[in-house]
């Protein structure tokens, strides 16, 4: 028994030191894994971000370009023909924003979700206004009238058009960018 205790008085500490270096190295180990985790994930992130960000870029320009185009003064100016009537002119305008909003579409995936909303809802209350003052014309009537009337309410309205106020909103998430 004597033997086995004077065994047992030099193995022990030997066995306790053992278990003690091994779950030291393990933990570093397992850190050591962490960090090179952590460095691996930074790098995907920077070089997504390199991708991703000129993509996001170009996705806030086309919407302002979307923007700009379906504000009333550059529609009209672009969408009306002569001899076209009120109803004519209106379903014409309505038809070049839907397509221009469908052409767009895509850049949601780009853009801050309230950023998006805005575009949404500029658009919305584009065609609104549109729909208003067509409406309260003869549907009959040449489409000259309308585009007065619509040139005529933005020049006397003294709210900010929906589509700047998008604008505006988007050019400060831009700058939140950087």
């Amino acid at each position: 028994m004597s033997f086995f205790l004077e065994i047992l008085k030099y193995t022990l500490p030997s066995l306790i030191m053992l278990i003690g270096i091994y779950l030291i190295i393990v933990r570093f180990l397992e850190q050591n894994e962490k960090l090179k985790k952590l460095e691996l994930k930074k790098l995907s992130i920077q070089e997504n971000s390199k991708i991703a960000l000129p993509l996001r870029l170009q996705a806030y320009e086309r919407v302002i370009l979307f923007l700009e185009r379906i504000h009333p003064n550059q529609l009209v100016q672009r969408v009306r023909e002569a001899n076209m009537t009120v109803a004519a002119l209106n379903l014409e305008l309505a038809k070049a924003i839907r397509i221009e909003y469908e052409y767009n579409l895509s850049q949601q995936i780009y853009l801050n979700q309230d950023a998006w909303i805005l575009v949404e809802r500029a658009k919305d209350e584009t065609l609104k206004i549109i729909n208003s003052i067509a409406s309260n014309l003869p549907k009959e009537a040449n489409g000259i009238e309308l585009s007065k009337a619509i040139f005529q309410y933005l020049a006397e309205s003294n709210q900010e058009f929906p589509t700047h106020i998008a604008i505006n909103f988007i050019k400060e998430d831009v700058k939140n960018l950087f």
